[in-house]
Protein backbone atom coordinates (compact mmCIF):
# COMPACT_ATOMS: atom_id res chain seq x y z
CA UNK A 1 0.00 0.00 0.00
CA UNK A 2 1.72 3.36 -1.23
CA UNK A 3 0.37 5.54 1.52
CA UNK A 4 1.15 8.51 -0.16
CA UNK A 5 -1.02 7.96 -2.49
CA UNK A 6 -3.88 6.82 -0.95
CA UNK A 7 -4.40 9.74 0.77
CA UNK A 8 -3.86 12.29 -2.04
CA UNK A 9 -7.23 12.97 -2.20
CA UNK A 10 -7.79 13.56 1.28
CA UNK A 11 -4.56 15.29 2.33
CA UNK A 12 -5.49 18.47 1.59
CA UNK A 13 -8.24 18.56 4.31
CA UNK A 14 -6.89 16.99 7.24
CA UNK A 15 -3.02 15.64 7.65
CA UNK A 16 -3.76 10.99 7.55
CA UNK A 17 -1.07 11.28 10.55
CA UNK A 18 -3.74 12.89 12.51
CA UNK A 19 -5.63 9.91 12.47
CA UNK A 20 -3.18 7.23 12.60
CA UNK A 21 -2.80 6.70 16.43
CA UNK A 22 -6.72 7.22 17.46
CA UNK A 23 -8.78 4.43 18.22
CA UNK A 24 -12.36 3.80 18.64
CA UNK A 25 -14.78 0.88 19.79
CA UNK A 26 -17.99 0.53 17.56
CA UNK A 27 -20.81 -1.20 19.02
CA UNK A 28 -23.45 -2.52 16.75
CA UNK A 29 -22.61 -3.28 13.21
CA UNK A 30 -25.58 -3.37 11.09
CA UNK A 31 -27.23 -1.16 8.35
CA UNK A 32 -25.77 2.31 10.07
CA UNK A 33 -23.12 0.73 12.04
CA UNK A 34 -21.33 -0.56 9.11
CA UNK A 35 -21.13 2.61 7.11
CA UNK A 36 -19.98 4.38 10.32
CA UNK A 37 -16.88 1.88 10.98
CA UNK A 38 -16.23 1.88 7.18
CA UNK A 39 -16.08 5.48 7.05
CA UNK A 40 -13.83 5.71 9.71
CA UNK A 41 -11.69 2.56 9.11
CA UNK A 42 -10.85 3.88 5.34
CA UNK A 43 -9.30 6.91 6.79
CA UNK A 44 -7.16 4.77 8.96
CA UNK A 45 -8.37 5.09 12.80
CA UNK A 46 -7.99 1.72 14.43
CA UNK A 47 -11.56 -0.50 15.37
CA UNK A 48 -12.96 -2.65 17.52
CA UNK A 49 -15.89 -3.97 16.36
CA UNK A 50 -18.73 -4.89 19.04
CA UNK A 51 -22.06 -6.79 17.78
CA UNK A 52 -24.69 -9.62 19.56
CA UNK A 53 -23.09 -13.21 19.50
CA UNK A 54 -24.02 -15.25 16.56
CA UNK A 55 -25.07 -12.12 14.40
CA UNK A 56 -24.57 -13.26 10.86
CA UNK A 57 -25.23 -11.96 7.26
CA UNK A 58 -28.88 -12.88 6.23
CA UNK A 59 -30.36 -12.10 3.11
CA UNK A 60 -32.82 -9.40 4.74
CA UNK A 61 -29.63 -7.37 5.73
CA UNK A 62 -28.60 -6.76 1.69
CA UNK A 63 -30.36 -4.14 0.53
CA UNK A 64 -29.33 -1.73 3.16
CA UNK A 65 -25.71 -3.57 4.51
CA UNK A 66 -22.50 -2.11 3.29
CA UNK A 67 -22.23 -6.20 3.00
CA UNK A 68 -22.99 -8.46 0.11
CA UNK A 69 -23.95 -11.88 -1.05
CA UNK A 70 -20.57 -13.06 -0.94
CA UNK A 71 -20.76 -12.90 3.15
CA UNK A 72 -24.37 -14.31 3.72
CA UNK A 73 -24.05 -16.78 6.18
CA UNK A 74 -20.84 -15.26 7.66
CA UNK A 75 -20.24 -13.11 10.93
CA UNK A 76 -21.04 -9.56 10.29
CA UNK A 77 -18.18 -8.30 12.59
CA UNK A 78 -15.53 -10.66 11.05
CA UNK A 79 -16.75 -10.22 7.33
CA UNK A 80 -16.96 -6.37 7.99
CA UNK A 81 -13.35 -5.92 9.04
CA UNK A 82 -12.10 -8.19 6.20
CA UNK A 83 -14.51 -5.70 3.88
CA UNK A 84 -12.46 -2.29 5.90
CA UNK A 85 -9.51 -3.38 5.29
CA UNK A 86 -10.01 -4.39 1.48
CA UNK A 87 -10.45 -0.17 1.70
CA UNK A 88 -7.73 0.28 3.75
CA UNK A 89 -5.28 -2.45 4.42
CA UNK A 90 -3.42 -0.31 7.07
CA UNK A 91 -6.16 0.14 9.29
CA UNK A 92 -6.03 -2.18 12.35
CA UNK A 93 -9.78 -3.75 13.40
CA UNK A 94 -10.28 -6.30 15.78
CA UNK A 95 -13.93 -7.75 16.64
CA UNK A 96 -15.68 -8.75 19.64
CA UNK A 97 -19.06 -10.71 20.02
CA UNK A 98 -20.81 -9.85 22.87
CA UNK A 99 -24.15 -8.36 24.74
CA UNK A 100 -22.85 -4.98 26.14
CA UNK A 101 -26.00 -4.99 28.52
CA UNK A 102 -26.17 -8.87 29.88
CA UNK A 103 -22.38 -8.76 29.83
CA UNK A 104 -21.81 -5.40 30.94
CA UNK A 105 -18.39 -5.80 32.98
CA UNK A 106 -16.81 -8.07 29.98
CA UNK A 107 -17.65 -4.71 27.38
CA UNK A 108 -16.15 -2.42 30.44
CA UNK A 109 -12.58 -4.98 30.22
CA UNK A 110 -12.89 -4.74 26.56
CA UNK A 111 -12.73 -0.74 26.38
CA UNK A 112 -10.32 -0.98 29.46
CA UNK A 113 -8.20 -2.90 26.99
CA UNK A 114 -8.35 -1.40 23.43
CA UNK A 115 -8.55 2.44 25.27
CA UNK A 116 -10.35 4.14 22.99
CA UNK A 117 -10.50 7.22 22.35
CA UNK A 118 -14.16 7.39 21.45
CA UNK A 119 -17.80 4.93 21.46
CA UNK A 120 -19.80 4.64 18.79
CA UNK A 121 -23.19 3.65 19.85
CA UNK A 122 -24.45 2.21 16.85
CA UNK A 123 -27.29 -0.45 18.40
CA UNK A 124 -31.23 0.41 17.88
CA UNK A 125 -32.11 -0.38 21.76
CA UNK A 126 -31.53 1.83 25.20
CA UNK A 127 -30.57 -0.91 27.28
CA UNK A 128 -27.36 -0.92 25.15
CA UNK A 129 -27.39 3.13 24.35
CA UNK A 130 -27.43 3.24 28.13
CA UNK A 131 -24.81 0.37 28.76
CA UNK A 132 -22.16 2.22 26.55
CA UNK A 133 -23.23 5.76 28.62
CA UNK A 134 -22.07 3.84 31.64
CA UNK A 135 -18.99 3.05 30.73
CA UNK A 136 -17.94 6.16 28.59
CA UNK A 137 -19.14 7.92 31.84
CA UNK A 138 -16.91 5.98 34.33
CA UNK A 139 -13.89 5.84 32.17
CA UNK A 140 -14.33 9.67 30.40
CA UNK A 141 -14.57 8.58 26.79
CA UNK A 142 -16.83 10.88 24.54
CA UNK A 143 -19.72 8.71 22.31
CA UNK A 144 -21.37 9.45 19.53
CA UNK A 145 -24.53 7.46 18.68
CA UNK A 146 -27.66 8.01 16.32
CA UNK A 147 -30.60 5.90 15.57
CA UNK A 148 -33.65 6.33 12.30
CA UNK A 149 -36.60 7.15 12.55
CA UNK A 150 -39.04 4.06 11.26
CA UNK A 151 -39.53 4.53 7.68
CA UNK A 152 -36.20 6.68 7.19
CA UNK A 153 -38.13 10.04 7.38
CA UNK A 154 -35.62 11.22 9.57
CA UNK A 155 -33.10 10.18 12.43
CA UNK A 156 -31.08 11.76 15.46
CA UNK A 157 -27.20 11.96 16.40
CA UNK A 158 -25.68 12.25 19.33
CA UNK A 159 -22.68 14.00 21.12
CA UNK A 160 -21.60 13.19 25.18
CA UNK A 161 -18.17 14.02 26.31
CA UNK A 162 -16.22 13.78 29.86
CA UNK A 163 -18.21 16.49 31.70
CA UNK A 164 -21.17 17.38 29.34
CA UNK A 165 -24.68 15.92 29.27
CA UNK A 166 -24.65 12.31 29.16
CA UNK A 167 -27.10 9.86 27.11
CA UNK A 168 -28.87 9.71 30.09
CA UNK A 169 -28.92 13.68 30.09
CA UNK A 170 -29.97 13.03 26.82
CA UNK A 171 -32.62 10.04 26.79
CA UNK A 172 -34.17 11.57 29.83
CA UNK A 173 -34.97 15.07 28.41
CA UNK A 174 -36.48 13.88 25.09
CA UNK A 175 -38.16 11.36 26.73
CA UNK A 176 -36.66 8.10 24.96
CA UNK A 177 -38.13 5.33 27.00
CA UNK A 178 -38.46 1.72 26.11
CA UNK A 179 -41.58 1.71 28.13
CA UNK A 180 -43.13 4.14 25.90
CA UNK A 181 -46.41 3.00 24.73
CA UNK A 182 -46.61 2.65 21.10
CA UNK A 183 -48.80 5.64 19.16
CA UNK A 184 -49.50 7.10 15.66
CA UNK A 185 -46.82 9.18 14.57
CA UNK A 186 -46.14 12.66 15.85
CA UNK A 187 -42.92 13.46 15.96
CA UNK A 188 -41.96 16.86 18.40
CA UNK A 189 -38.25 17.83 17.84
CA UNK A 190 -38.77 18.47 22.55
CA UNK A 191 -40.45 14.94 22.61
CA UNK A 192 -39.27 12.75 20.63
CA UNK A 193 -40.66 8.83 21.25
CA UNK A 194 -38.37 6.12 20.77
CA UNK A 195 -41.26 3.92 19.42
CA UNK A 196 -40.81 5.90 16.63
CA UNK A 197 -36.99 5.92 16.25
CA UNK A 198 -36.78 2.36 14.96
CA UNK A 199 -35.51 1.76 11.21
CA UNK A 200 -37.42 -1.26 10.95
CA UNK A 201 -38.58 0.06 7.65
CA UNK A 202 -36.32 2.17 6.17
CA UNK A 203 -34.43 2.94 2.64
CA UNK A 204 -30.61 2.08 2.93
CA UNK A 205 -30.25 6.12 1.41
CA UNK A 206 -32.37 6.70 4.63
CA UNK A 207 -30.05 4.84 6.89
CA UNK A 208 -26.62 6.15 4.64
CA UNK A 209 -27.93 9.81 5.42
CA UNK A 210 -27.66 9.50 9.05
CA UNK A 211 -25.12 7.39 9.05
CA UNK A 212 -22.95 9.56 7.22
CA UNK A 213 -23.59 12.47 9.69
CA UNK A 214 -23.01 9.94 12.67
CA UNK A 215 -19.27 8.92 10.96
CA UNK A 216 -18.55 13.14 10.48
CA UNK A 217 -19.21 14.01 14.33
CA UNK A 218 -17.14 11.16 14.94
CA UNK A 219 -14.80 12.25 12.53
CA UNK A 220 -14.54 15.76 14.12
CA UNK A 221 -14.20 13.88 17.69
CA UNK A 222 -11.54 12.34 16.45
CA UNK A 223 -9.36 15.35 15.24
CA UNK A 224 -9.56 17.09 18.32
CA UNK A 225 -9.98 20.31 17.07
CA UNK A 226 -7.04 20.09 14.58
CA UNK A 227 -9.81 20.78 11.77
CA UNK A 228 -13.40 21.30 12.19
CA UNK A 229 -15.66 19.65 9.71
CA UNK A 230 -18.88 20.72 10.92
CA UNK A 231 -18.44 24.64 12.35
CA UNK A 232 -21.01 23.88 15.10
CA UNK A 233 -21.39 25.40 18.59
CA UNK A 234 -19.31 22.83 20.95
CA UNK A 235 -22.35 23.01 23.07
CA UNK A 236 -24.30 20.95 20.36
CA UNK A 237 -25.22 17.69 21.34
CA UNK A 238 -28.10 16.77 19.40
CA UNK A 239 -28.60 16.66 15.80
CA UNK A 240 -31.97 15.97 14.04
CA UNK A 241 -32.25 15.03 11.04
CA UNK A 242 -35.35 15.04 7.94
CA UNK A 243 -34.38 12.96 5.06
CA UNK A 244 -37.79 13.60 3.50
CA UNK A 245 -40.51 16.29 3.90
CA UNK A 246 -43.37 15.25 5.59
CA UNK A 247 -46.31 17.34 6.35
CA UNK A 248 -47.94 18.15 9.85
CA UNK A 249 -43.55 17.02 10.98
CA UNK A 250 -41.04 17.31 9.09
CA UNK A 251 -41.98 20.46 7.62
CA UNK A 252 -38.40 21.25 5.19
CA UNK A 253 -36.64 18.37 3.66
CA UNK A 254 -32.92 17.51 3.91
CA UNK A 255 -32.99 19.54 6.55
CA UNK A 256 -30.99 19.67 10.11
CA UNK A 257 -32.09 20.98 13.36
CA UNK A 258 -29.34 21.30 15.92
CA UNK A 259 -30.24 21.83 20.19
CA UNK A 260 -28.01 22.12 23.24
CA UNK A 261 -29.85 19.63 25.98
CA UNK A 262 -28.72 20.31 29.35
CA UNK A 263 -27.13 18.25 32.02
CA UNK A 264 -30.03 17.04 34.24
CA UNK A 265 -28.87 17.86 38.20
CA UNK A 266 -29.81 14.58 39.52
CA UNK A 267 -28.76 12.53 36.74
CA UNK A 268 -28.20 9.35 37.96
CA UNK A 269 -25.17 8.28 35.66
CA UNK A 270 -23.11 11.78 35.37
CA UNK A 271 -24.06 14.27 38.22
CA UNK A 272 -21.29 15.21 40.53
CA UNK A 273 -22.72 13.50 43.53
CA UNK A 274 -22.87 10.05 41.78
CA UNK A 275 -19.84 9.20 42.61
CA UNK A 276 -19.88 9.86 46.69
CA UNK A 277 -23.07 8.31 46.42
CA UNK A 278 -21.37 4.98 44.73
CA UNK A 279 -18.40 5.19 47.53
CA UNK A 280 -21.00 5.55 50.28
CA UNK A 281 -22.90 2.47 49.18
CA UNK A 282 -20.23 0.57 48.67
CA UNK A 283 -18.65 2.00 52.01
CA UNK A 284 -22.23 0.25 53.35
CA UNK A 285 -22.34 -2.61 51.73
CA UNK A 286 -18.37 -3.57 53.75
CA UNK A 287 -20.02 -3.14 56.53
CA UNK A 288 -22.55 -5.43 56.75
CA UNK A 289 -22.67 -9.16 58.07
CA UNK A 290 -21.62 -11.51 55.62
Amino acid sequence: MNETDYYKRVNQIFRPELLRTKRAVVVGVGSGGSRVASELGRLGVSLALVDLPGELLEEHNVVRHVLGYDSLGKPKTSELARHIRNFNPSTLVECAEMDVTANHTEFKRLVQNVRPDLLLACTDNQSSKHSINEVAVQMGIPVVGAGVFDGGIAGVVYLTRPGAPCYGCIASELQLKDSAPKKALNIDYNNLDLAEIRSTSALNLDISQIALIHARVALNILLSGKVDLLGLPPVVNLIVFANRRVPGHFERPLHGEFFHIKKLPDCLVCNSLTPHMNAEAERILAALPV
